[in-house]
Order: C-alpha cells, then sequence, then structure tokens
C-alpha cells in the first residue's frame, strides 16, 4: 500500500506545482500588460504632412524625443469655462479652401505686404516646429478661413471671456494660469527666466512664440507669447503673455497689420 501512495503523492504534488507555475505566469502577463499600459503618455503630436496636430500615445521612452521636436504633452485640446482651445499654436499653411499661404522671409517684401502671408520666426523652421507659424493680420482676416474646419481665430470678446474665466484681464493671475510651465535655462520649457507665475492650470500651454515687427525683424522669442484676434472695430488687437508676469494682457495694433504673431484656435 505504501509503495502505491507514494507514485500517487507525487503525482499530486506535480499537477499542484504546473498548476502554480501557470498561475504565476499569467500573473506575469498580466503584470507585465499593465506596466506597459502605464508607461504610454498621452502626446499632442504634429502631423507636418498634415499640417495638423492628433492626441496619439507614446511610450515613456520616446517622449523626450516628441518634446524636443515641438510635441506637447497631453490631449491636443483643453476644455477652460465651457470654451475648447488648441492646445499649440497654428501651423497652416493653406487656407481652408486649399489656397496656398505665401511664406514671406525677406523684411522689406514683409514689410510692404497687404496680404496674408506667414514666416517661421527668424526664417528657421525648428522654430515653427516648436511655436507654430507667425501671421501677419491679412492672413487671420482673410475670408477663405485661416482655421481648419470646426475652429476659428476668437474674437476679442471670446479673449475676453477666457481671461476673466482664469482671474481677470491685465491682472497677474489668468497669464500664469496659461503659460507652459519650465524655462529654457533650466532645461525643462521653453520660457525665458524668470516663467512668472506658470502653473498652465488651465492646460492652455501658452507658448512665448516672439513676434515679427513692422520692419520684418524678429523680437521676443521665449519672452513673449503673442496672439491675434479675429476680427477689426476702430483698431485690430494682440494680446501677450510675458516671461516676467503672471499678467495677461491687451495691446491695440492700429498701423501693424504687416506684424506676424501666432494663433491660437477655438473651437466652433
Amino acid at each position: 500500500m505504501r509503495k502505491l501512495l507514494l507514485p500517487l503523492l507525487s503525482i499530486l504534488l506535480f499537477t499542484a506545482c504546473q498548476k502554480e507555475v501557470t498561475t504565476t505566469k499569467e500573473q506575469e502577463e498580466i503584470a507585465g500588460a499593465s506596466a506597459n499600459k502605464l508607461s504610454k503618455i498621452t502626446v499632442c503630436h504634429y502631423d507636418p504632412v498634415t499640417s495638423t496636430s492628433k492626441t496619439i500615445q507614446v511610450d515613456q521612452s520616446a517622449l523626450a524625443g516628441h518634446l524636443g521636436h515641438g510635441d506637447v504633452e497631453g490631449e491636443c485640446t483643453t476644455t477652460i469655462c465651457d470654451q475648447v482651445w488648441m492646445v499649440k499654436n497654428l501651423d497652416v499653411d493653406h487656407y481652408r479652401n486649399g489656397d496656398p499661404i505665401p511664406e514671406v522671409t525677406n523684411p522689406t517684401e514683409w514689410a510692404a505686404l497687404t496680404t496674408g502671408a506667414w514666416c517661421y520666426y527668424e526664417n528657421t523652421s525648428t522654430n515653427g516646429t516648436r511655436y507654430g507659424k507667425l501671421y501677419n493680420w491679412y492672413a487671420v482676416h482673410d475670408p477663405r478661413g485661416l482655421a481648419p474646419i470646426g475652429w476659428h481665430v476668437p474674437t476679442t470678446t471670446e479673449w475676453f471671456i477666457l481671461s476673466i474665466c482664469l482671474g481677470g484681464f491685465n491682472e497677474p493671475i489668468a497669464g500664469g494660469k496659461m503659460k507652459s510651465v519650465g524655462t529654457i535655462e533650466a532645461g525643462t520649457g521653453l520660457w525665458r527666466e524668470p516663467n512668472t507665475d506658470a502653473t498652465n492650470s488651465s492646460g492652455f500651454t501658452g507658448l512665448p512664440g516672439g513676434l515679427r515687427i513692422l520692419d520684418g525683424s524678429f523680437e521676443n522669442i521665449g519672452d513673449l507669447g503673442v496672439w491675434w484676434s479675429s476680427e477689426e472695430y476702430s483698431s485690430t488687437y494682440i494680446h501677450f503673455l510675458h516671461h516676467n508676469s503672471g499678467d495677461f494682457s491687451l495691446a491695440n495694433a492700429d498701423n501693424t497689420k504687416q506684424s506676424g504673431a501666432s494663433v491660437r484656435c477655438l473651437r466652433d
């Protein structure tokens, strides 16, 4: 009887061990899949072929490369007080109907324009990758439409609604909530030091793309984020974020329609 029991006990122990190994392997596979899923990061990725941005998932190891090419961590849109904003500056080179928008690099030609045009800051495409294109006011106001379908360049009133929602216009509150965080000097962002009060708590991810001034030269990349309003009243307007202030301010842009500024789109 004892001789019969020993083989039977061995079989039972072997079966139990096999079950334990199988279960452990399944657990490892599940744990591995979960870890892989957790390592994925949401990124707003710019596609240069279509000149559009879309939300994608990337591995943690690939995040630095995406950020270095101008992608932004997080979704491509953010909702602020019922307004849905793009989190990247516009980077299109065609109007909505498909007509091309000319790139103008020569400063004398730029200063003489009375029609729509765009440029990269200092005519350097890597600046466009990070900050988007700079457009003159004529491109913004062109009836063919600068913004993609389903979006528009915000009016001054819509900018006011945004800033009031975040703490007030020309107050040292709203701007900090709108600016992307980090500094160039620290290697953690695109703003120069000090990036005063920057939290990006709104998700707006304001970028300091600088501007092109009337004589066709460039100023203030890293220092200022500058965006157009869409409409013309008695004046045209541009809106500023500053590296050394937490406010969000408005400037009268009379006689500066040749200036080049960034464009940020609002969902229709």
